[in-house]
């Protein structure tokens, strides 16, 4: 069995704004660590397949950024969409393009920016997945174990428990979720049968492309137009073509369609880093609950988060509760905690008449 993976590396991160832009989006950002989260996600790769069979697929926008921030990455194994057009898109044009290097190989498509912990029970999670799509030439799809009612997340809920082994549950998918509303989110965490939908998926790389052939016919073919003309080198061919595909997500394009799909149930800590708020679930808060990262000073202060990379500013807040505050380049954004969820609109405001700041 060889194995491969993809890694999805195409999306904007607009939720993080400031500290996620244009010019540095999401996956490039590196928030209380040396290293930026698409090399902590390649790192894991590497911990479950060769180097040379690490994959990355992104929009044609951030080829200058990989040059910036990944240099040494094999320059052949980075797949430059000509624009984004969602993730089941993304993985077709990337499978494809695998599946020509490495023929019969068992891949894994990881998103490129969750924040992941324990990277020793990440493998056995993966290395337990890829098991199973090489036996059973079915789909299989990683659940992380819900700690919260959490509203953000998609979910999977699971039937029939197929193996138990190291610690390990398989179950197979019965239906997959949609985000739901508080009430539905407590009741899957009440109920035990539901995980979180990690976005991470292992499949034989025959099945996943005949399964994309099958189910999205139009979108495969136009792929496999796309590929031939960027062989080609006719790159107005293939933005004309990708162009033309349409926009939809890979759950929802291609995994909500298939009858048997296997789950394997992870333990490992997982969090998509989906806003400012995920910093309180992954970071230590001090005495007062505040998050404090970067150069800053809290004085009398309560339940905040402020994020400073600015190494040269000093942030000193005194006798305030309940606020984020983001120091990011020429940005210093301050807004209420309950508003975590007003980011994507708030910067649609400021790109109509500040499009320098975003």
């Amino acid at each position: 069995m060889e194995k491969a993976v993809l890694i999805i590396a195409g999306g904007k991160g607009e939720r993080l704004w400031p500290l996620s832009r244009q010019n540095k989006p999401k996956q490039f950002l590196s928030i209380g660590e040396k290293k930026t989260l698409l090399e902590n996600t390649i790192d894991r790769a590497k911990i479950i397949a060769e180097e040379k069979n690490i994959f990355i697929v992104t929009g044609e926008a951030y080829r200058e950024l990989f040059d910036i921030y990944l240099p040494n990455f094999n320059k052949e194994n980075i797949i430059f969409e000509p624009l984004g057009r969602d993730t089941t898109a993304a993985i077709a044009l990337g499978a494809y393009y695998i599946e020509k290097k490495i023929p019969n190989s068992i891949l894994a498509v990881l998103p490129a920016d969750p924040i992941i912990k324990n990277n020793e029970l990440f493998e056995k999670t993966l290395e337990k997945a890829f098991e199973f799509a090489n036996e059973k030439k079915l789909p299989v799809t990683i659940g992380v174990k819900p700690t919260r009612p959490e509203t953000g997340y998609g979910y999977i809920k699971m039937k029939n428990l197929i193996d138990s082994n190291n610690n390990i549950n398989v179950f197979f998918v019965d239906e997959f979720k949609e985000k739901p509303n508080e009430q539905k989110a407590k009741e899957f965490l009440e109920l035990g049968n539901y995980l979180w939908n990690a976005g991470i998926f292992i499949f034989d790389i025959n099945t996943l492309l005949d399964t994309i052939k099958n189910i999205q016919k139009n979108i495969y073919e136009k792929i496999e137009s796309t590929y031939n003309a960027m062989i080609q080198n006719d790159d107005k061919k293939a933005f004309d073509i990708f162009e033309s595909i349409e926009k939809i997500s890979f759950d929802f394009g291609i995994m909500e369609h298939i009858k048997e799909i296997i789950c394997v149930k992870a333990e490992f800590f997982w969090d998509d880093l989906g806003s400012f708020l995920a910093l309180k679930r992954i970071y230590e808060a001090d005495n007062n609950s505040n998050v404090s990262i970067g150069n800053n000073f809290l004085r009398n202060s309560k339940n905040n988060i402020v994020l400073n990379n600015d190494e040269d500013t000093l942030i000193v807040t005194n006798n305030i509760e309940n606020l984020n505050i983001i120091k990011s380049g020429n940005v210093f954004f301050v807004y209420k905690s309950e508003d975590d969820d007003k980011i994507k609109e708030i910067l649609s405001d400021i790109k109509i008449n500040k499009t320098d700041y975003v």
